[in-house]
C-alpha cells in the first residue's frame, strides 16, 4: 500500500443515494485499497445533507475501530446562530475526539463566505490549530472562487491555515500573483488539472501548498491520484503532496520522505493514442504548455506515444491560420502528432477545396467542428460539406455539440463511412446519456470520447458495461486538461486491461487509420 492521505472523502448516502456512495467505513477501505490510498480524512454525509449537529455525532462512530486509517473532519457553520456550541468550546469537543480539521459548505448551508460572519469561529480555530476547508462545491474548471474574500480571511487569520478544495483553470491567473503573501493558503488537488499544474506549482511556491483530494465519492478518484503518480516532480514532493503536507497540517506522524513514481505508463506496457487535445493559448485560461514542441515534450514525461489535436485558434478566429500551425506541428512531429482540420463553417462551407487541401496534408487524420464556438447547431446545412468529404474519405469527425439522439439514426445510416464521435460524452454519467449509448450499441460508426473536466465515481465502468468498448476512446483535452488526470479515469478504472488497450491505443489507431 502506499502513503496516499486523501483529505476529501465523504462517508454516507446520500439524498438521492443514486451515487455509489460509501455507506460504512467498510465500503470506504476497500475502495480506498483499490486505489492504493492509505489514509483519508472524512466528514459526514448527513452532517452535510441533514445538519452537522448530528452528522459530527454520527461520524465519530462511523469510523469507530477504524481511526488507523480513517480520520474525522467536522462540518461547521457561523457561530451566531447557536446551532453549534461556542466556538471555544466547539474547538475543545473537537480536539477531545480527535477532529483534525473543520469543514464548511457556505453554498449549501447558505452564508456568505465572510471574515466578518466567520470570526469567532475562525479565531478559536487558529489558536487551536485546526485547519480550515473551504468547499465551495465547484463543478466547473471555469468557476471562479469568491478570492477577495477568501484573502481576507487568510490576511486576517495568519496562522489558521486554510484549504481550498476543487479548484481548476481559474486559480492560474486569480491566485499566483499574490500567494506569495499568503503562507497559509492550500489548494486541494482533486480537480486541479490544467497542464502541468503540479509542476509549474512546485517550481514557483513550492510542494508545501498542495494536498492530495479525491472529492469522492462524487467524483472518480483516478485522475487526482494519477496527477500525483505521474506527474514530473521529485520523489520529495510526490510524498509531500501524496500525504505528508495533510499530515503536519491535521498532527500525525509524516511517513516516508520520498515517494518514487508508481505510474502504469512507465513500464511501457500499455500504448496511448490521445485522440482529443488542442495546440495554442487560449483566452479563457492560462497553461504552461502550448506548442508543438511542449506538448511532445509532456508526452514524453507522461508515457503517451501519439496525439490527435485541433489549434485553438483554428477553432475561435482564424481557422485558416491555426490548420496551418496543426499541418506544421504534423510535419515536425510526424508520427507523434497528428491534426484533425477544424471546419469552420462560416469559412469553409463555400469553399470546401480549400479545406480539402487542408485534409490532403500528411497527418490529418480527421475534422474537428466546435457547434458552440461557431454558433452552429450540427443538424445545421452549413455542416454538411464536412459530414460528406468525411463519409466520402472514410474520416472521424469529432464534433463538440452533437446531434439530438433523434437525429443521429438518419445521419449515420446517411454517412456509413463516416466515424462521428461525441466529445465528452463518455465523461458524463451513463445514466444521463441512456438515448447516446443506445444509438452507439445500435451503430458502429458512433462513438462517445471520454473528454471531461470531471467525472463522476464509478462511471467509466459502467459505461463500458453498457456499450461496446470498441466505441470509446480517450482524449485529455490536453493543455486545458492535463493527460494524467484524464488517463487516470481510464488506468484506474474497475475495468479489464484489454478494455483499457482499445479504449487507449487500438480504438484511434483503427479509426485514424495509421
Amino acid at each position: 500500500m502506499s502513503d496516499l492521505f486523501d483529505i476529501n472523502v465523504m462517508l454516507g448516502p446520500t439524498p438521492t443515494d443514486s451515487e455509489p456512495s460509501f455507506k460504512t467505513a467498510d465500503d470506504l477501505l476497500r475502495e480506498m485499497d483499490r486505489m492504493g490510498i492509505a489514509e483519508a480524512l472524512v466528514y459526514s454525509s448527513h452532517a452535510r445533507y441533514c445538519h452537522p449537529r448530528e452528522g459530527n455525532l454520527q461520524l465519530l462512530e462511523q469510523i469507530e475501530g477504524h481511526r488507523d486509517r480513517l480520520q474525522p473532519c467536522w462540518m461547521l457553520l457561523p457561530s451566531g446562530s447557536g446551532e453549534l456550541p461556542a466556538p471555544d468550546k466547539l474547538v475543545r469537543q473537537m480536539r477531545d475526539n480527535g477532529v483534525r480539521a473543520g469543514r464548511i459548505l457556505p453554498g449549501q448551508h447558505i452564508f456568505p463566505l465572510s471574515e466578518r460572519v466567520l470570526r469567532p469561529l475562525l479565531e478559536a480555530l487558529e489558536e487551536e490549530g485546526i485547519p480550515l476547508i473551504i468547499d465551495l462545491e465547484h463543478q466547473h474548471w471555469s468557476e471562479l472562487a469568491p478570492w477577495d474574500n477568501i484573502f481576507a480571511i487568510c490576511q486576517a487569520h495568519r496562522q489558521l491555515p486554510v484549504i481550498l478544495l476543487r479548484e481548476c483553470g481559474a486559480v492560474t491567473r486569480a491566485l499566483y500573483p499574490v500567494w506569495d503573501a499568503f503562507a497559509n493558503l492550500y489548494l486541494e488537488t482533486s480537480y486541479l488539472q490544467t497542464a502541468r499544474s503540479l509542476e509549474e506549482i512546485c517550481e514557483r511556491f513550492g510542494a508545501e501548498r498542495l494536498l492530495l483530494g479525491s472529492g469522492m465519492p462524487e467524483y472518480d478518484a483516478g485522475g487526482a491520484v494519477a496527477t500525483v503518480q505521474a506527474s514530473a516532480i521529485s520523489d520529495e514532493q510526490r510524498a509531500a503532496i501524496g500525504g505528508n503536507n495533510a499530515r503536519k497540517l491535521l498532527g500525525l506522524p509524516v511517513q516516508d520522505s520520498k515517494m518514487p513514481r508508481s505510474w502504469p505508463l512507465a513500464g511501457g506496457n500499455l500504448q496511448v493514442w490521445d485522440a482529443h487535445s488542442h495546440l495554442g493559448p487560449w483566452y479563457k485560461a492560462a497553461y504552461p504548455v502550448h506548442t508543438a514542441e511542449e506538448t511532445v515534450r509532456r508526452m514524453d514525461e507522461v508515457g503517451l506515444q501519439r496525439i490527435t489535436v485541433s489549434d485553438i485558434r483554428a477553432l475561435e478566429s482564424d481557422p485558416d491560420g491555426g490548420n496551418a500551425r496543426v499541418v506544421q506541428a504534423c510535419r515536425e512531429f510526424a508520427g507523434r502528432i497528428f491534426g484533425y482540420a477544424a471546419y469552420a463553417p462560416h469559412r469553409y462551407a463555400d469553399d470546401m477545396a480549400a479545406f480539402e487541401q487542408i485534409l490532403d496534408q500528411p497527418g490529418i487524420v480527421g475534422i474537428k467542428i466546435h457547434c458552440d464556438t461557431h454558433k452552429t447547431p450540427p443538424d445545421s446545412p452549413k455542416y454538411r460539406p464536412a459530414y460528406e468529404v468525411a463519409n466520402e474519405r472514410g474520416l472521424p469527425v469529432l464534433s463538440h455539440g452533437v446531434f439530438a439522439p433523434a437525429q443521429l439514426p438518419q445521419v449515420l445510416r446517411e454517412f456509413p463511412n463516416m466515424v462521428y464521435i461525441a466529445a465528452h460524452y463518455g465523461a458524463g454519467a451513463p445514466e444521463g446519456i441512456e438515448q447516446y449509448i443506445a444509438v452507439a450499441n445500435e451503430f458502429p460508426n458512433f462513438y462517445l470520447d471520454a473528454t471531461g473536466s470531471q467525472m463522476r465515481r464509478g462511471a467509466f465502468a459502467r459505461l463500458v458495461q453498457q456499450m461496446p468498448v470498441e466505441q470509446i476512446i480517450y482524449g485529455a483535452d490536453f493543455p486545458i486538461m492535463d493527460f494524467p488526470y484524464q488517463l487516470g479515469r481510464v488506468l484506474y478504472a474497475d475495468i479489464s486491461e484489454q478494455a483499457k488497450r482499445k479504449i487507449l491505443w487500438e480504438n484511434p489507431a483503427r479509426i485514424f487509420k495509421v
